[in-house]
């Protein structure tokens, strides 16, 4: 296991989530999304990240089994790179990522309040020329505020 505590790995997989979500959102099929370049493989990115965060819930018992597909995804999509599906990714993007995001949401809602201020504030400070980024973790922070 990493020696990263937990809750950074919540909060990559939200902010991937989110950017994801972001990169995708002008597409209505998987033949554009694939033609546009810098969208393609700034999902692609974020959804190996997705994948590796995913990997080090599972070892700390955090996340089932059942959620091992999200980290083979991401290695077909780090080693297996010429062979990908783009009406797959498609898939997953507009089908399962909201299923899996529900599921992150339910870690982050359960997990320690403090670390988690730390972590979005360590975040905020990475994050700080990313407008987009730091409204989300701004809102993430909020929520955190709320349930103290």
């Amino acid at each position: 296991m990493s020696k990263r505590v937990v809750e950074f790995f919540i909060v990559d997989i939200l902010i991937a989530i989110e950017k994801v979500k972001r990169y995708t959102s002008e597409f209505n099929h998987s033949q554009d999304f694939m033609h546009d370049e810098k969208s393609f493989d700034a999902t692609m990115r974020e959804l190996e990240i997705i994948g590796e965060a995913t990997k080090h819930l599972i070892r700390g018992n955090l996340l089932d089994n059942e959620w091992q597909i999200v980290v083979d995804f991401r290695n077909v999509i780090a080693h297996e790179y010429f062979g990908i599906d783009s009406d797959e990714i498609w898939e997953v993007i507009t089908i399962y990522l909201d299923k899996f995001g529900n599921e992150i949401t339910k870690l982050f809602e359960n997990s320690d309040k403090e670390i988690l201020d730390d972590v979005i504030k360590s975040n905020l400070e990475d994050f700080k020329y990313s407008t987009k980024t730091v409204a989300l973790l701004e809102n993430l922070l909020r929520i955190v505020e709320i349930k103290k």
